[in-house]
């Protein structure tokens, strides 16, 4: 198992959405299943698909703190087509949910600054600003913030 992995990106993605998202209690629990759920799926490949490179290129290194992924990562010309493919499809989907969430704070950058750039940073403030906000903001952070998964 590459232990670190999952917690590792399923911390630090789910922090994120949920800085974007989280209207509600029930919905902020939703999506917090929804992406650990998607986030262990893409883990158990990764496993699974670098088993043996895993055992051939990482055995000495401490598993935890993404360690082994980095680990696979420095030897990218050597690790199995399966294995490579594994960790891309991965990285291509984190790389969608962070574009999304990029596009979504884009959209919605100048009715942040109109309406929330009083609230204090972390903890999901900033979203519910937006979303008591809403009935004022554009059209375009409007469409944004209702296309996000609830």
């Amino acid at each position: 198992m590459i232990k670190g992995v999952g917690n590792i990106f399923t911390g630090a993605i789910v922090t994120v959405l949920l800085s974007f998202v989280g209207t509600s209690a029930h919905a902020q629990s939703n999506l917090h299943a929804q992406v650990a759920t998607r986030l262990e799926l893409a883990t158990k490949r990764i496993e699974s698909a670098c088993h043996d490179d895993l055992a051939k290129y990482c055995s000495m290194v401490t598993p935890g703190e993404g360690r082994s992924i980095l680990c696979l990562e420095a030897f990218e010309d050597k690790v199995s087509a399966s294995c490579d493919y594994a960790i891309f499809e991965a990285s291509r989907n984190l790389e969608g949910v962070l574009n999304r969430i990029e596009h979504t704070a884009e959209l919605c950058w100048r009715d942040m600054e109109q309406y929330c750039a009083h609230m204090p940073d972390g903890g999901g403030q900033l979203v519910h600003c937006l979303v008591d906000k809403e009935k004022s903001l554009s059209p375009l952070c409007q469409s944004a913030i209702s296309s996000l998964p609830k």
